[in-house]
């Protein structure tokens, strides 16, 4: 770290001023970028439940638009995790804007069904992250995204038991309970 800290105040011409210890980023240009990207998708991940829960209210599955509208913040909670994360290392997270989303569903099970794969993407996502930081030896991101790496199994896994559920013949009034049951 001295080493660094010492290239980084030394480096450029004899005009230029030092570089202040507390200015160094902690991350390098490509786990930023990944991670900034990542920060995207979460918002992405975000307006996509938004957008199902509203077409799931329009459905009459209240129980289940609320738990959408849930899972919608979470992906925010996400979003800010990862920008925080940014911010103590000393780096700059991106602001992105986000895409319109789609706005109507065949029926439910096609909304649980493009959930699945939606958080299959994501699961792909994050072992591109966890790839990219083992290979720039980031041992502290690589640790950071183990904990979103976990959460996916979760993630994908109530999705396909809900799948599973409607393929064994679920009535929706079992499956509104069953979201109820979320809250």
């Amino acid at each position: 770290m001295d080493e660094l800290i010492n290239m980084l105040n030394t480096r450029g011409s004899k005009n230029s001023s030092k570089v202040l210890t507390e200015n160094i980023e902690r991350l390098n240009s490509s786990i930023q970028s990944i991670l900034n990207q990542q920060i995207k998708n979460e918002l992405i991940s975000s307006q996509i439940y938004r957008a199902m829960s509203m077409c799931l209210d329009a459905k009459g599955y209240v129980n289940a638009s609320k738990v959408y509208f849930k899972y919608a913040n979470e992906e925010l909670e996400h979003m800010n995790k990862i920008y925080n994360y940014m911010l103590e290392r000393n780096c700059k997270p991106l602001v992105p804007e986000c895409p319109l989303q789609k706005l109507s569903y065949n029926d439910i099970r096609e909304i649980i069904d493009e959930s699945l794969k939606h958080e299959m993407k994501v699961s792909s996502q994050w072992e591109e992250i966890a790839k990219v930081c083992l290979e720039n030896k980031d041992n502290t991101t690589y640790e950071f995204s183990s904990w979103f790496l976990k959460e996916q199994v979760e993630e994908e896994n109530k999705f396909r038991d809900l799948l599973y559920r409607i393929n064994l013949g679920i009535h929706d009034w079992e499956l509104e309970e069953l979201f109820k049951s979320k809250i």
